[in-house]
């Protein structure tokens, strides 16, 4: 079973890996949105029959291959993955949960859940 933290602990290399994650995605995403669109056009389809037709494609493939193609289109996101998985081995830390707060300035949600009151 996982360590416990404090609700207020944070980690200053949890919100660096989480910034290079989040950075790089982003990068990398707008690259898979231009050659979506640059495939759309290619093929004389409107982008969201593409983006439709990609994932059908996608949801088709089994869980292995899911994660080859999201590491070949996301590749910068490489280096970031290793290190979130090595330093939350290493420190028994959820990067998400312990960067939080560093890298978007403000404590995730712990109040009771609307309409749970």
């Amino acid at each position: 079973m996982g360590q416990k933290f404090p609700n207020d602990f944070e980690c200053a290399e949890c919100a660096d890996i989480l910034q290079a994650l989040l950075s790089d995605f982003h990068v990398d995403h707008r690259e898979v949105r231009q050659r979506l669109r640059e495939t759309a056009d290619a093929s004389g389809r409107t982008l969201e029959e593409m983006r439709n037709v990609l994932i059908a494609s996608v949801g088709t493939m089994p869980p292995d291959e899911q994660r080859t193609l999201m590491k070949a289109h996301y590749p910068r996101t490489a280096e970031a993955r290793r290190r979130k998985a090595e330093h939350e081995t290493l420190t028994g830390h959820s990067v998400h949960m312990h960067g939080w707060a560093r890298v978007f300035g403000r404590q995730p949600f712990r109040g009771p859940l609307p309409g749970r009151n």
